[in-house]
């Protein structure tokens, strides 16, 4: 039976109440006269930050600022820039294996897009590069009795084809001559390889090390896009600023305490508010134009120990035009004023002709995208191909059949 969609519109109604937008409200303003103070107090902030970094005693990840960029700075790309150069973007989606379905077999599918801009003579490319596994076995050649989900096997390996591809692309077009900017969708911040094994944990950073680290040595500035973000890495810096003790130690100080009525909350009843609510107020109180970023951040999330120094993850706010972003870039970029430039006046380029999101990343994602009817192309060519070799006849599982036909 389809959705109810009437009971279903009732329920949408109430999620976002009168009252509920104006508790928001007040949390983003009182959050905000905290950005505020902190903005103007630095020598303290960074005190606080630098002692609660070395320590290690706060409770949740945050951000410090990088460089000798502080908190409240806004930069701006170049006005008009038209500085010829290539953008290379790579996405990636999948196939599970299904157990109602005749195989186990899995696809990735990773989408390529390079654009030349301001030149006309480097070709423009499209293409998408589907890779077909048997089974989870073929997907790794990692040898271990800690087997991880087939579903996590997929996405791991279609993060690192992702990367690796785009570094292959770059690779190939450096035969032009012109400065190249890489791009991914989504985090290079992978906190979800805490869940894995350690032979996992180590081919996974080897493999994704070697592909940035080859960038770096072509000097191709890499960027991640991350659009609706959840991060709140800067909230949670400024409750290391509001912290009233000594030196913070969440689990000493605050153990026991409701996470609404910490301290370090800047109201009562406090929900913390994502970053890029409060970094688009900022924008807006300071009438920022579109291409600004903020300053750039290092985060302190434990999954970056294992990155070598050159890439580990710094981030920064970005303001499109229709959203604020998160850009996450490796610390070869950030430290490089030249790439940094690079990179920051192609994103504004890429948000302008993408009506403010970037053009190579979206088409990227049409060339990756595996739809409903490309699955069950899969699905029946496998069945096909399996019926060719055996000459058998092949069964879906009853529970496949009866969801593919009503009785009703």
């Amino acid at each position: 039976m389809p959705i109810d969609i009437k009971k279903t519109l009732l329920q949408i109604k109430n999620l976002e109440s009168t009252d509920n937008i104006n508790a928001f409200i007040q949390r983003l303003n009182a959050t905000f006269q905290n950005f505020t103070a902190a903005s103007l107090n630095l020598k303290n902030l960074e005190e606080k930050i630098a002692e609660a970094w070395d320590t290690g005693k706060a409770k949740f990840t945050f951000a410090k600022t990088d460089g000798n960029e502080t908190i409240g700075d806004l930069i701006s790309a170049d006005e008009d820039d038209q500085a010829p150069h290539i953008t290379i973007g790579t996405d990636g989606s999948q196939v599970f294996s299904s157990a109602h379905e005749l195989s186990s077999a899995s696809l990735i599918n990773i989408g390529s897009v390079v654009i030349p801009y301001f030149n006309q003579s480097v070709p423009v490319h499209l293409a998408s590069e589907p890779t077909v596994y048997n089974s989870s076995d073929d997907i790794t050649t990692i040898d271990t009795e800690d087997k991880i989900s087939d579903e996590d096997l997929i996405s791991y390996e279609r993060t690192l084809k992702e990367i690796e591809e785009v570094t292959r692309l770059c690779r190939n077009y450096k035969k032009h001559g012109l400065p190249i900017v890489a791009m991914l969708d989504g985090t290079l911040i992978h906190w979800h390889l805490k869940t894995f094994n350690n032979i996992y944990v180590e081919h996974f950073i080897q493999r994704f090390s070697k592909a940035i680290l080859e960038l770096k040595e072509h000097r191709i500035p890499l960027i991640s896009y991350i659009s609706s973000s959840r991060s709140n890495d800067i909230i949670n810096m400024l409750r290391i600023y509001k912290c009233p003790y000594e030196k913070v130690d969440c689990r000493k100080n605050c153990h026991g305490i409701p996470s609404t009525s910490l301290p370090c909350n800047p109201s009562q009843n406090y929900k913390p508010i994502l970053d890029r609510k409060l970094i688009e107020k900022y924008l807006v109180e300071k009438q920022a134009s579109n291409g600004t970023r903020t300053a750039i951040f290092k985060s302190n999330n434990s999954i970056l120990e294992l990155y070598p120094s050159d890439i580990k993850v710094c981030f920064f706010y970005f303001h499109t035009g229709y959203e604020v972003a998160r850009v996450e870039i490796p610390a070869y970029v950030a430290n490089d004023n030249k790439l940094l430039h690079l990179a920051h006046n192609a994103l504004k380029l890429q948000c302008k002709v993408g009506f403010g999101y970037p053009v190579v990343l979206s088409e990227a994602h049409n060339q990756a995208v595996v739809s409903k009817k490309d699955r069950q192309i899969f699905y029946d060519l496998l069945k096909e191909h399996y019926l060719k070799q055996s000459g058998a006849k092949v069964n879906l599982s009853t529970k496949e059949l009866r969801k593919r036909i009503s009785f009703v």
